[in-house]
C-alpha cells in the first residue's frame, strides 16, 4: 500500500470516530498553551503570526538538529492522557505551500526552563519540508520507525509514542513561512488492551430496533475515545472498549431521550449492552449518572461536561418542554436526613445554574433534593453504590 493511501485510510477513520471543534486560537507561549482533548479534532481558522511574548527557542545555528534553529510563527498545545495507549496526530494544512513543523515534549513544570537553557529533550519531533503531493500534512502515524525527522527532504510523519495515564504532553506547532493559512488538528489515543462491546438499541415503548449514535468516553477526565452509529433496521452496534478502564457509553436518537451506562470490560469477547430509549413525553425521564460533583459539595467536577453537553441539547431541541431537576446522594447512614436532603437540593440548584448560564430559560426548569431516599441500587459495595449519586430530569409538560 502506497503512503498516500495509508493516509487517506487514517484520515477516514479519524473523521468517522472524532469530535470536531472550532478552536480558539491561543497563545505562542507555552505559558498560555491551550488545552487540547485526545480523540478529538480541531480546527484552527488562521495561521499563527510570530512567537508570542517569549521566544522559547532564540536563534541558535548549533542547537541540536532535531530541535527547531528558531521559532517563526508557533503556538503550544497541552495534551492531558487519559488511559494507557498509543499517541498519534495529524496536521493538515488548509494551503499546501504551509509548511508546518512541530516537537513533542513532556510537560512538567521546569519545561519552560528548560527550553531557555536547551536542555529540554523532545519525544518527537518532525522538521522536514513540506511535501505537497499529500497536501503538506505532518504528525504521528503507525507505520513510521523514525521518531525524529531533520530540515529538508525527509518523511512527513514520526512515529507513534506509547503513552500512559496522567501523563501531560507539551506540543509546539510552527509554521516557518510568514502569512500562511490555518490548518485542521486532530489527536488520537488508541488503548493499549480493548474488548468489544455489542448490543441492540430499540424504543422502550414500541420494542422497535432504532439508528442511534452510540458515544464512548473515559469516565475520570470525559474525553471522548469513539462513537459508532447502530443499525436502523436492527438497532445492532458494536464498538471498542478499552479492558480494565471506567467508561460511559451513551445511547442519542433525537427522538428519544438519550441513555448512558457506566462500564468497566475485564474481558475481550461475550460483552453485550443493550439500550431501550424513552419516548419524549411527560413523567419519563434522563437518569444522569455522570453529572459530578465534589464530595460533599454542589461544586460540578470537569468530568461532567459531556453529559452538561448533553442535557443543554437536549433541552434546546426541545424548547416546549419544562423539567423538574431531582438531586439524589447515597443514603449514608453516617450523615443525617437532612444534610443529604439539602446538599441533594444545592447539587439540582447547581445544575439548574449551568442550564440557565447557557441559555436555557428558567421557567423551563424546577429544583428538588430527596437526599438518599430512594436508591437505585441497596449495596454495600460503594463502586455499584456510586449509581445512586445522581441527578433526575423528569419530563414535566409542554
Amino acid at each position: 500500500m502506497g503512503k498516500f493511501a495509508y493516509i487517506l485510510i487514517i484520515l477516514i477513520q479519524c473523521c468517522n470516530s472524532l469530535i470536531a471543534q472550532v478552536a480558539q486560537f491561543p497563545t505562542g507561549d507555552l505559558s498560555g498553551a491551550k488545552k487540547l482533548n485526545v480523540n478529538t479534532a480541531y480546527t484552527f481558522e488562521k495561521s499563527p503570526i510570530g512567537y508570542g511574548s517569549v521566544n522559547e527557542f532564540p536563534i541558535k545555528m548549533h542547537r541540536n538538529p532535531i530541535i527547531f534553529k528558531e521559532e517563526r510563527n508557533s503556538i503550544w498545545f497541552e495534551i492531558d492522557i487519559p488511559y494507557d495507549g498509543t499517541l498519534t496526530f495529524n496536521i493538515t494544512p488548509y494551503s499546501n505551500n504551509d509548511d508546518y513543523d512541530w516537537m513533542l515534549y513532556n510537560y512538567d513544570e521546569d519545561l519552560r526552563s528548560k527550553l531557555q537553557n536547551s536542555t529540554a529533550n523532545p519525544l518527537r519531533t518532525n522538521n522536514a519540508r513540506n511535501d505537497k503531493s499529500i497536501n503538506s500534512q505532518t504528525g504521528l502515524m503507525e507505520g513510521y520507525l523514525n521518531p525524529f525527522e531533520l530540515i529538508g527532504p525527509g518523511n512527513s510523519f514520526s512515529s507513534p509514542l506509547a503513552v500512559k495515564r496522567g501523563q501531560k504532553l507539551a506540543l509546539i506547532i510552527d509554521n516557518i513561512y510568514n502569512g500562511g493559512a490555518g490548518f485542521d488538528l486532530s489527536v488520537n489515543v488508541k488503548p493499549e488492551e480493548e474488548g468489544i462491546i455489542r448490543g441492540i438499541v430499540t424504543s422502550r415503548k414500541s420494542g422497535k430496533p432504532l439508528a442511534a449514535e452510540l458515544v464512548l468516553e473515559d469516565d475520570s477526565t470525559g474525553a471522548p475515545i469513539s462513537k459508532v452509529v447502530s443499525d436502523a433496521a436492527t438497532g445492532k452496534y458494536s464498538m471498542k472498549v478499552p479492558l480494565n478502564i471506567p467508561v460511559n457509553i451513551t445511547a442519542t436518537n433525537r427522538s428519544y431521550i438519550f441513555s448512558t451506562e457506566d462500564i468497566t470490560l475485564t474481558k475481550a469477547e461475550n460483552n453485550d449492552l443493550n439500550f431501550r430509549l424513552d419516548t419524549i413525553q411527560t413523567g419519563n425521564k434522563l437518569v444522569l449518572y455522570n453529572i459530578h460533583f465534589a464530595a460533599n459539595k454542589d461544586d460540578i467536577l470537569p468530568n461532567s461536561r459531556p453529559d452538561l453537553d448533553r442535557l443543554t441539547g437536549f433541552l434546546q431541541n426541545n424548547p416546549l418542554w419544562t423539567v423538574k431537576l431531582i438531586g439524589h446522594t447515597n443514603n449514608n447512614v453516617f450523615a443525617e436526613a437532612r444534610y443529604l436532603q439539602q446538599l441533594s437540593f444545592k447539587r439540582a440548584v447547581a445544575l439548574k445554574a449551568y442550564l440557565l448560564k447557557n441559555g436555557i430559560a428558567e421557567s423551563r426548569l424546577s429544583c428538588i433534593g430527596v437526599g438518599g431516599k430512594m436508591p437505585i441500587v441497596v449495596t454495600k459495595d460503594p463502586v455499584l453504590g456510586m449509581k445512586n449519586l445522581r441527578v433526575e430530569v423528569v419530563l414535566v409538560g409542554r
